[in-house]
């Protein structure tokens, strides 16, 4: 039995925000926090989903799993409400989106289409607004 795509990015949604409630200590950004990143897709770079981005249906028509893929307004909705996250980049590496909050410490790379749609591709806890932006590229395994 497969989870599609949007299932298991709403699952995963709900399960960070359960956390950050449960340990609001835990959901806000420290400066000396590192960053990590974690692939949309466990087992495969962000590099490659952003190779193969422009090939998948928004989430809601998948049939296999995928990375979330939605209208830029859904992907914005998203991260803004369940986040707190601001687009902080919109041409960074390789032409994705970096989007951060200092609030929660999360920061997300999104992979924008042509169609009005995008995918996340990435993303990743230790963000901070007085970091350079290619730390996160870095971690993503999108820059140098």
């Amino acid at each position: 039995m497969s989870i599609n795509a949007k299932t298991l990015a709403a699952t995963c949604v709900a399960a960070f925000t359960a956390l950050a409630a449960a340990s609001p200590a835990l959901a806000v950004s420290r400066a000396d926090q590192p960053v990590q990143s974690w692939s949309a897709m466990a087992g495969i770079p962000a590099a490659t989903l952003l190779a193969e981005a422009d090939q998948w249906p928004v989430s809601d028509m998948a049939m296999d799993d995928q990375p979330y893929c939605a209208s830029d307004a859904e992907i914005s909705q998203t991260l803004a409400h369940d986040f707190d996250e601001t687009r902080i980049e919109r041409d960074g590496a390789n032409g994705t989106e970096l989007w951060g909050s200092d609030l929660m410490g999360t920061w997300t790379v999104v992979a924008a289409r042509n169609d009005g749609t995008s995918c996340i591709i990435a993303s990743g806890i230790g963000f901070d607004d007085a970091r350079d932006t290619d730390a996160y590229y870095v971690s993503a395994g999108l820059g140098n």
